[in-house]
């Protein structure tokens, strides 16, 4: 899917100042993985819903992050074993705007994610203020973390007229680590983030009507099963099940050669 495609749907456009009216730092998330080539199919049927954010005058703007984790994947082994709280640690690049923010998102026991970030200036990592932020967030030091993960793509930003929830579509999905690399290009992931206290979703009905079922889906999880192979990825198995349904090829790369 391209820019000009998009701008064919003739969505009512929002600006990027605006969303932070549909910002929610206590929110419930809902994912969905779709083959990349129904996505936009699914698309025109929101835009009597959603307004589409536009950022810089692009539309599905380019995000790169970073992930750190401890030196025995302490926060992905969580995840797999279905921790009740958990936590993701990411440098976050919003390539439109130049912006870069250190987020941490907590998973708590109830299903709801928490979302807390700083930025960060002249792309200095190595600070007090970052060593006290994560201190504060969870239970490492930022000299304990290593980065991990690598992940590049691109992402198509709706938000509900109502502005009770946020969608975004994911396209174009790279993930790396210091060896190698698996491209996700054939699949789009949707997710729906709405306010604990308000979860209506037209999207998600929509989504159940034709028969997709919400799925786990983490960029970092699923990054770290397919490229580190020594890690325990067994709970992972049926989503990476999944993901291959919609692959034409097995992407798996080395990428020092």
């Amino acid at each position: 899917m391209k820019e000009n495609d998009i701008k064919q749907l003739d969505f009512n456009n929002l600006n990027l100042g605006d969303v932070g009216k549909a910002q929610f730092m206590r929110r419930i998330d809902s994912k969905y993985l779709v083959q990349a080539e129904w996505a936009f199919e699914i698309l025109s049927f929101l835009k009597q819903h959603y307004f589409i954010v536009e950022n810089k005058a692009q539309l599905m703007p380019e995000y790169f992050s970073e992930y750190f984790d401890s030196s025995g994947f302490t926060m992905y082994l969580d995840h797999h074993n279905r921790r009740a709280k958990r936590y993701k640690v990411r440098l976050r690049h919003y390539r439109a705007s130049g912006d870069v923010f250190l987020e941490v998102k907590t998973r708590m026991p109830s299903g709801e994610t928490l979302k807390k970030r700083t930025e960060i200036t002249n792309n200095s990592i190595d600070n007090p203020t970052v060593e006290a932020f994560v201190k504060k967030n969870i239970p490492f030091r930022f000299n304990e973390l290593t980065r991990t993960l690598y992940t590049t793509f691109n992402r198509i930003t709706l938000v509900s007229f109502d502005f009770n929830e946020r969608v975004t579509m994911d396209f174009n999905i790279q993930l790396k680590n210091p060896t190698h690399a698996v491209n996700l290009s054939d699949i789009c992931v949707i997710e729906s983030k709405r306010d604990k206290y308000n979860s209506s979703s037209f999207l998600i009905n929509h989504l159940k009507q034709h028969g997709y079922r919400q799925t786990g889906f983490s960029k970092y999880s699923i990054g770290c099963a397919l490229l580190y192979n020594n890690l325990k990825s067994n709970n992972f198995k049926p989503i990476i099940t999944h993901i291959n349904k919609y692959k034409n090829e097995n992407a798996l790369v080395n990428t020092t050669s």
